[in-house]
Parts: structure tokens; C-alpha cells; sequence
């Protein structure tokens, strides 16, 4: 799939690929972003999805930006380890490092 598909690719690929260890790929048919071969973010055509634990997936749905979401699938499939993310500015993707870092971090606790 061609950057055009998803404009918040070229802003993933500048905060996400400066990182130690961060590499670019595919996963699921998406541009995805892993660290030791192990996924912890995807683009999808409006947003991003990012693995976190359950509970912490949670917290960010129940939180009061509506940004956040469950990352459904396919209709009644909701991936329990994944929120997804959907902001209209790709600029805006930034405030959610905190979370990348997070998310990198639990992915490379699950070795």
C-alpha cells in the first residue's frame, strides 16, 4: 500500500523511526513499526493501533479523549492488547509517544 492510503504514515515514520531499535514493516496488510521483530504499532486507514496491556488498553477507552478507542477487527472482534488511535491532525500523533514508549516497553517485557 502506497503512502497515500494513510497521510499519518510520513508523520510515524519521523517520531517512530529515530527510536533505538525501532524498524519499519509490514503487519496484517498495514505499515507497521517493530522493535526485536515484535510489533507495537500499525497504521490502519484512519489511525494507528498500539499494544499495551489490557488493562491499561482499558483505562485509555474509559479516558475522556475520544481519540481512543477499542481496535475492532471485524465486527465483534475487539483485540483486547490493542487501543486504537485516531486524530484528524497527523502532527497530533506526538502526544502520544508517551504511549509509544509504553507500549515498546511492554512489548520487549514479553520476550
Amino acid at each position: 500500500m502506497t503512502n497515500q492510503h494513510f497521510p499519518h504514515k510520513a508523520t510515524l515514520d519521523r517520531l517512530l523511526l529515530q527510536l533505538p531499535g525501532v524498524q519499519g514493516g509490514q503487519a496484517f496488510g498495514y505499515p507497521a513499526y517493530k522493535i526485536d521483530r515484535k510489533i507495537f504499532l500499525f497504521v490502519d486507514g484512519t489511525g494507528i493501533a498500539i499494544k499495551l496491556p489490557a488493562a491499561r488498553v482499558q483505562d485509555l477507552i474509559a479516558s475522556d479523549d475520544p481519540a481512543m478507542g477499542p481496535l475492532e477487527v471485524e465486527t465483534g472482534v475487539v483485540w483486547r492488547e490493542w487501543v486504537s488511535i485516531d486524530r484528524a491532525d497527523p502532527e497530533d500523533y506526538a502526544q502520544d509517544m508517551p504511549l509509544v514508549a509504553e507500549s515498546i516497553e511492554f512489548v520487549l517485557s514479553r520476550r
